[in-house]
């Protein structure tokens, strides 16, 4: 009888083991998810930002508050998420530990999904592309790379641009590169007809082509995506946010704030 007391014994600690195990894959993670919780408690969502990359965040001087289009941004999150907004200004570096301390529900500032936060944040769906795109007059020719065979593309010497021209040199025939110092020299270069296109970062193109009526954004040759960040077990708060910015972005809320912050947008083609 003794033997098989051990086995009734042993099997019962596996059946507990087993429930345990089970309890935490099914309840213990969604417990965890506090943060929603935590927003519906108190009616705010604690937004953390760096308030020094305008025009995505700046503080303004008269008022002492945080402006920009990160700032619009997470107000209009709020808006329907029927929540209001409190904004903590952290430098970089401290952001993505601010979640995970809980300091704040989510990060809205510029930051995309890169290695050193992976593990540690998860990412909503993107509102911004900062990666390298096409300028190129309003209504010229030049609606792929592959149209520039032939023709002269300008770029930041050593920036992104510069190692994307260098590829396409090596894909179509006779493609010149002309370098500048910075982007908004290459852009330059093309407003004045002295280069017919330009690649530079999504940042410095849509500044550009706010600024300058000859210049108009042509396609996305890389991506870079911004989204909104929050601890990686928030899944709930995650899903919150994903469906206010795909209603921002579908029902045209997103062009207007980047229109309101970068300047008028127009692309290569009407």
């Amino acid at each position: 009888m003794r033997p098989r007391a051990v086995r009734l014994t042993a099997g019962l600690a596996l059946l507990v083991l087993w429930g345990i195990g089970l309890w935490l894959i099914l309840g213990g993670s969604a417990s965890q998810d506090t943060a929603w919780q935590h927003v519906e408690d108190t009616g705010t969502l604690r937004v953390g930002m760096d308030a020094s990359y305008p025009p995505f965040e700046t503080i303004d001087q008269a008022s002492g508050q945080p402006v920009g289009f990160d700032v619009d941004l997470a107000d209009e999150i709020g808006r329907r998420l029927g929540v209001s907004i409190a904004f903590t200004n952290i430098a970089y570096d401290g952001l993505t530990d601010s979640l995970v301390t809980g300091n704040v529900d989510v990060v809205i500032s510029a930051m995309a999904d890169v290695p050193q936060v992976q593990g540690k944040a998860a990412f909503s769906q993107p509102y911004f592309n900062a990666g390298e795109m096409l300028v190129a007059p309003p209504g010229s020719p030049f609606k792929s790379m592959d149209d520039l065979a032939g023709h002269t593309v300008a770029v930041e010497y050593g920036s992104g641009g510069d190692v994307e021209a260098r590829k396409w040199q090596r894909r179509i025939a006779n493609l010149q590169v002309k370098r500048y110092s910075d982007p908004e020299s290459a852009l330059q270069a093309v407003s004045k007809g002295q280069a017919d296109a330009a690649i530079v970062d999504g940042i410095a193109a849509r500044l550009g082509i706010g600024k300058d009526p000859n210049l108009a954004a042509g396609p996305q040759l890389v991506d870079t995506l911004f989204a909104a960040a929050v601890a990686s077990d928030n899944d709930v708060l995650l899903g919150k946010l994903d469906e206010a910015i795909q209603a921002i972005a579908a029902d045209g809320t997103l062009g207007r704030l980047t229109d309101k912050w970068f300047g008028p947008q127009k692309s290569i083609s009407p």
